[in-house]
């Protein structure tokens, strides 16, 4: 393999030929590398095993499904699959291959290609099913499928046990990714660090904590990216990026602050892209601390947090409160708004008898340092928590570490109080409430319910959901799945922050997606 050039080297060709790119220009003076700066690295990059958006943002350069989300909207299209059908009782179906597409390895894909990524996750013998990967999203999002067949060279098909009113969404984001059958042989376990997709930008080099590097697919079926390389650069300061923006060292950036958002708008030189997020930044309590496993404390703290003075602290202006563990607009959102009422006096009454408790040992609000599209300064929004409960005499403290710990730290259990949000997958209600408060979502070392809630009810109510095609019915238990969490409350949300990318005003092209994810294939110089 070619050594790839120093990333210095990279910015700098890329900001010569910036220089020179304009409109009347011909396309070889146009910039040939596009750098985009984001606050954290990837986790890891096989779409089958992971949970964390920088690792969805880099794999969404590299890897497609069957079916995907039309640009822009959360209408579903075939993909890979040039078209697809369901049988009536929504327990088939089949999917017709696309002709002339190759994985960036130069196999091709057919019906058993695009099989091989679901049956190594489905069958724990199947020799890609690594001992190292979680597969935590086959568990909760693909736990219907039974089946997975080539039925003829060009036709796969997918065989329920259930109706599952989420699948086809869920058969559009990451998790059902298709990979090539020959990763495994030529990389071994590593080929969770070395993707081999169908994508218009494949896998070249992964500098840990410095960037990670793609370049163009030149077999592309579909239309070509405008740049030979894509450099998605780990920045963690805020201001940093900001200037290297401004400055043409990079040219797109996520993580904006509030602040910086406001300033952007009026500048010519670059390019705000906004909108309001399908996701909810909240605090997980860890039910099976001694401390948060009491009621009436969680109630405390929860009657204790201002949720609109934590919005204008948390997002200035670039995002709303959360009233509900869900965006409003979601199937089974109710009509009152207001889940829980700001009560400092009954919040107190709450917390008395529990003081003595936090004398010796301060509640511990753990967060993650990386800016987040619900948190963009999670260490500010942090220390606004901490004096909110302080107000109400139970001591507190901010635990600030980096992203990656600080999911290890909640999948795992090893905190008491956490900030963290969840950025929607599939545009389904089922994406929210199943992945806070299905006890299937509750296991160490791959939860995703935080809070280690378990309730035989709320399982049901979810279960039964998902199977109900019928959407008033099915808003109906969503409805009911809600009063249980009010009733129980094991978890705060706290607010909805909006999608925010800035580019430098020379590029466009680009589209905000409404779950969250980066299409930068689509960005052109004008």
């Amino acid at each position: 393999m070619m050594k790839s050039l120093p990333i210095l080297c990279l910015i700098l060709l890329s900001l010569v030929l910036s220089a020179c790119g304009s409109k009347s220009e011909s396309p070889q003076e146009a910039p040939k590398v596009f750098i985009f700066a984001r606050g954290s690295d990837a986790h890891k990059l096989d779409p089958a095993d992971i949970d964390d958006g920088e690792s969805v943002n880099t794999l969404t350069q590299i890897c497609e499904g069957l079916v995907r989300f039309k640009s822009g909207t959360l209408e579903i299209e075939p993909w890979l699959a040039e078209s697809y059908s369901i049988s009536e009782d929504g327990l088939i179906y089949d999917f017709k291959i696309r002709e002339g597409v190759l994985f960036h390895d130069g196999v091709k894909l057919d019906a058993e290609a695009a099989a091989y990524s679901f049956l190594r996750q489905m069958d724990p013998e199947h020799p890609a099913h690594l001992p190292e990967a979680a597969f935590s999203y086959w568990s909760y999002l693909y736990q219907d499928i039974v089946a997975v067949e080539a039925v003829a060279p060009m036709d796969l098909q997918i065989r329920l046990s259930k109706p599952n009113a989420a699948m086809l969404r869920s058969l559009a984001i990451f998790p059902a990714w298709i990979i090539s059958p020959k990763a495994l042989d030529t990389y071994g376990s590593a080929m969770q660090r070395h993707p081999v997709g169908t994508g218009p930008y494949r896998f070249k080099e992964w500098r840990p904590n410095e960037a990670i590097i793609l370049d163009r697919n030149p077999d592309y079926w579909a239309e070509a990216p405008a740049f030979e390389r894509l450099i998605l650069k780990v920045v963690p300061d805020n201001t940093t990026r900001l200037l290297q923006l401004k400055s043409g060292t990079v040219h797109g950036m996520d993580g904006l602050q509030p602040t910086e958002v406001t300033a952007l708008r009026g500048d010519p030189s670059v390019t705000v892209y906004e909108e309001a997020g399908l996701n909810v930044g909240y605090m997980a309590f860890n039910l099976e601390m001694e401390r948060m496993a009491i009621h009436d404390l969680r109630q405390a703290i929860a009657l204790a947090i201002d949720k609109q003075s934590f919005a204008m602290v948390a997002l200035e202006g670039t995002g709303r409160p959360a009233s509900y563990p869900l965006p409003k607009g979601f199937l089974g959102y109710p009509d009152v708004e207001d889940a829980m009422i700001v009560d400092l006096e009954q919040a107190r009454t709450l917390a008395a008898p529990y003081k003595s408790l936090f004398e010796q040992n301060p509640l511990e609000i753990t967060v993650m340092n990386a800016p987040r599209p619900y948190l963009p300064d999670p260490v500010t929004a942090a220390t606004f928590v901490k004096g909110q409960i302080e107000a109400i005499g139970i001591p507190a403290k901010v635990k600030s570490v980096d992203f990656k710990t600080h999911l290890d730290l909640l999948r795992n259990g090893e905190f008491e109080v956490g900030l963290i949000g969840w950025v929607g997958d599939n545009g389904d209600t089922d994406n929210f409430l199943s992945v806070f408060f299905g006890s299937w979502a509750a296991v160490k070392g791959t939860a995703t319910n935080y809070s280690f809630y378990r309730n035989d009810e709320m399982d049901e109510l979810l279960l039964t959901a998902r199977q109900t095609v019928d959407s008033a019915e099915r808003g109906r238990l969503y409805e009911r799945a809600l009063a249980l969490w009010k009733r129980d409350l094991p978890l705060l949300p706290l607010c909805h922050g909006n999608n925010i990318v800035a580019l430098s005003s020379q590029f466009e092209g680009f589209t905000l997606q409404k779950i969250g994810d980066l299409r930068l294939s689509e960005v052109r110089v004008k």
